[in-house]
């Protein structure tokens, strides 16, 4: 498996629809609602992909967010898709200013970021006082296994899960205020079954969404995933601190 964006392939589009993540927007609409943010509010989605959670907030809230990803290609789809406004950028180096948002969502990407510190650090940066952080997301029950994940190069949220109490610990030192953590590893489950079902197996999804050259590589894949024991968390914080 070399480095492979399967968040790019059009086989998790065909399982997941255009949110590409576990659960749709039921999540989504639970933090819109938990937060009460407003139609003034300020809201970005940080890796927006195809641009699906920026279309379900102004549809269904009236709210004009903002979508960040490092995906051309989503972002090209995002923009040909409908209204909203979608810019280049990086979690590690977002293109704003302070205090400049209400809400950041990161609905199953921070798992894909590279240098998920200096994300935590730029999420703080441009949300406002009491602004929100929501993070869906995927985890491991059994972290002590999550190392044997890293010689896998493909990027997708399952090969970055997380360790769930580490990430708490990162958020709550970064001066946030972890008003939710929920539990929602069902969505993974159901999500899984699906592909199960299309495909036959998850090795042969692994196999078809990284264009695999060695058979073996997918089976190895899935076996130290399942080590992990992967879950699914909804986690809500708040800004609490004064940047800087």
């Amino acid at each position: 498996m070399g480095d492979n964006n399967v968040y790019e392939s059009s086989c998790i589009a065909q399982i997941t629809g255009e949110t590409l993540r576990p659960g749709g927007f039921s999540l989504t609409k639970k933090a819109i609602d938990y937060c009460n943010i407003q139609t003034s509010g300020q809201v970005l989605d940080l890796g927006c992909g195809n641009g699906a959670t920026v279309r379900y907030l102004h549809e269904e809230y009236d709210i004009r967010a903002v979508g960040v990803d490092a995906s051309r290609k989503l972002l090209n789809e995002a923009k040909r898709a409908g209204e909203g406004v979608f810019v280049y950028g990086f979690g590690e180096m977002l293109p704003f200013e302070a205090d400049k948002f209400d809400m950041v969502i990161a609905e199953c990407t921070l798992s894909l970021m590279y240098d998920k510190q200096r994300v935590l650090s730029e999420v703080f940066r441009v949300l406002k006082p009491q602004g929100w952080f929501v993070i869906t997301d995927v985890y491991a029950k059994n972290p002590e296994y999550i190392d044997g994940l890293k010689m896998f190069k493909v990027n997708t949220c399952l090969g970055g899960l997380h360790d769930l109490d580490k990430l708490r610990d990162d958020i709550i030192d970064r001066g946030f205020e972890v008003q939710v953590l929920e539990e929602h590893s069902h969505e993974l489950k159901d999500l899984m079954v699906k592909i199960i079902f299309s495909y036959g197996s998850m090795k042969a999804f692994w196999d078809q969404t990284t264009d695999s050259s060695d058979a073996q590589l997918g089976q190895k894949f899935q076996q130290n995933l399942g080590l992990c024991k992967p879950g699914y968390f909804l986690m809500i914080g708040m800004k609490v601190k004064s940047y800087g």
